[in-house]
């Protein structure tokens, strides 16, 4: 990885725009979770179809071969079940994350075939974060962690309070995992949610100061290098506020400038996602923006995207490919950006 990369600067191929990639079709109930990339020519997309239907909810994975997008052959499961998070350590170590009867549901893809891997028990697993074979981490609601050694789970208690929880996790090496959530102090009116980051150091979780937040919850991390960490901070409904950490201290960064109701939903190096709304309507439509090393630039989507109503929408990105997806009435899409 190049410098400019590390740093997020994305100056380069500014006016190059999403391209459409042509996905499989999937039933209307499809709902989309996280998508995860280990090179230009291998990324993973993950979801559920079923969702508010009378079927039972079924975990969806779709692989980038190359050269299509393809659905991939999942176990079978003996009950509904949902997938929240995906990650990829190398084309033949994708781990995802999802839930099944109660329960987290862990699969495993080596390159050849996608296999469940049983887990200890903890509520609801949401995220994972895959750094090698032997070296995967799992976070979940609650205030406990699960970690592959390659052989075997490790459950850890990561939060000191349980009335903490975990929502995110993202890594750069083995003694460099980050993982972020809320906690709810008081009650009743005068209850209310605080962010929680804690870091892995190899051998066991700590807090770490992060940045100065107000109430809320931390929602998104992404890591491109150990000194360069993107949060996206969650407080109320007005969408995500983003910082950035330089390797010694938070930076805020401002938000996108954007004529309309913007509401940020992700953030990744150098990226966030989101929804645009007019002032009168209702109807959201997507909104990707780079990070130029001093604003946020909005990147052009093909007319009919632009256009249409759009939910579900995130994005993965390796610094140089950028993959991002969306829900729309005409089913789900999938866009690649290069810069140049």
């Amino acid at each position: 990885m190049d410098a400019a990369m590390r740093r997020g600067d994305t100056s380069r191929g500014r006016s190059s725009l999403f391209r459409p990639v042509p996905v499989p079709a999937l039933p209307p109930s499809t709902a989309l979770a996280d998508l995860a990339m280990t090179a230009h020519d291998h990324a993973w997309l993950a979801g559920t179809t079923g969702v508010f239907t009378s079927r039972p909810s079924a975990p969806l994975v779709l692989r980038w071969t190359g050269d299509a997008w393809t659905e991939e052959h999942l176990p079978r499961l003996p009950a509904a079940a949902s997938l929240a998070g995906i990650s990829a350590a190398a084309p033949d170590d994708v781990w995802a994350v999802g839930n099944s009867a109660g329960r987290p549901l862990v699969l495993h893809y080596d390159g050849h075939r996608w296999r469940t891997v049983p887990t200890p028990a903890i509520p609801w697993a949401k995220a994972v974060a895959a750094v090698a074979p032997d070296d995967v981490h799992v976070v979940g609601t609650g205030s406990d962690t699960l970690h592959w050694d390659g052989r075997r789970w490790t459950r850890t208690t990561a939060l000191t309070s349980p009335r903490e929880t975990l929502h995110t996790v993202t890594a750069t090496a083995p003694h460099d995992v980050w993982a972020g959530g809320g906690g709810v102090a008081g009650a009743g009116p005068a209850g209310y949610e605080y962010p929680v980051l804690v870091h892995y150091d190899g051998t066991g979780w700590s807090d770490l100061p992060g940045p100065r937040l107000d109430h809320g919850h931390v929602a998104r991390l992404a890591a491109a290098a150990p000194d360069d960490l993107w949060l996206g901070h969650r407080h109320g409904a007005d969408g995500l506020h983003v910082h950035r950490f330089d390797g010694r201290r938070w930076h805020a960064v401002p938000p996108p400038a954007d004529a309309e109701r913007l509401s940020v939903h992700g953030v990744a190096a150098g990226w966030t996602w989101g929804v645009r709304a007019t002032r009168r309507s209702f109807e959201t439509r997507a909104a990707y923006h780079r990070w130029t090393g001093d604003d946020w630039a909005a990147v052009p989507l093909p007319d009919d995207v632009a256009r249409a109503s759009a939910s579900h929408v995130g994005l993965a990105t390796d610094g140089r490919t950028t993959w991002a997806y969306l829900k729309t009435a005409t089913g789900v899409r999938v866009l690649r950006h290069t810069a140049s």
